[in-house]
């Protein structure tokens, strides 16, 4: 299988030196390309972080850093891959207009207009039927929530047309161990709780290698 997995925080540039980002590390993301090589698949990792350069000799890493840039590799990628894994945290709003030139400091309050991003997630649940030797591709998404974690990820399973979504909260960001919750359109809720992220990415991996 070639599995298509995204990791870290995007870019969303105001001017040439300043950004709007978040806290993800993309541990989760290298973790899962590493139990993706491991299990014998084939894998291309968009990412916005470097958190491991060996993996340059197993797997194709592709570097981006906006929501744009990932858009567009996603896109590119997403007609050969079997699974796409969507693990980065892509951001919801960029600056309408970026500044071509550094913002100076005014005693008067600034105002940032932003505007939405492109949803990946749900472009990919639309699309998934562009089908790789017959079968429709495998859509994964993740759901960081800070309440009802649960319900929204649930919201987001069905929304966005996804085969599996795993919900965890904010304690995850750049953490080693995390509890998660993995759900699929035809099952309950199953729990992962206090593991290692290589352990939860080896059995992500497995759920999908059954789906």
């Amino acid at each position: 299988m070639r599995i298509l997995i995204t990791a870290g925080g995007t870019r969303e540039y105001i001017d040439p030196v300043r950004f709007i980002t978040n806290a993800s590390s993309g541990r989760m993301g290298y973790e899962l390309a590493r139990a993706a090589l491991k299990a014998g698949h084939k894998v291309t990792l968009i990412s916005t972080v470097n958190r491991d350069s060996s993996l340059l000799k197993q797997a194709d890493i592709i570097k981006v850093e906006s929501a744009a840039d990932m858009l567009e590799a996603v896109k590119k990628y997403f007609v050969e891959c079997d699974c796409l894994i969507m693990a980065a945290a892509v951001a919801d709003y960029t600056p309408a207009k970026e500044s071509k030139t550094k913002i100076k400091k005014e005693k008067s309050t600034l105002l940032l207009k932003l505007k939405p991003t492109v949803d990946i997630l749900k472009w990919a649940g639309k699309n998934k039927k562009q089908a790789v030797k017959g079968k429709n591709k495998i859509i994964v998404g993740f759901a960081l929530e800070d309440t009802n974690l649960l319900d929204n990820a649930e919201k987001k399973l069905k929304k966005k047309n996804l085969d599996m979504i795993i919900a965890n909260n904010v304690n995850a960001i750049d953490s080693v161990k995390t509890t998660i919750y993995v759900r699929t359109p035809d099952t309950e809720w199953l729990t992962f709780e206090n593991k290692s992220k290589s352990t939860l990415a080896s059995k992500i991996i497995k759920m999908i290698d059954q789906y």
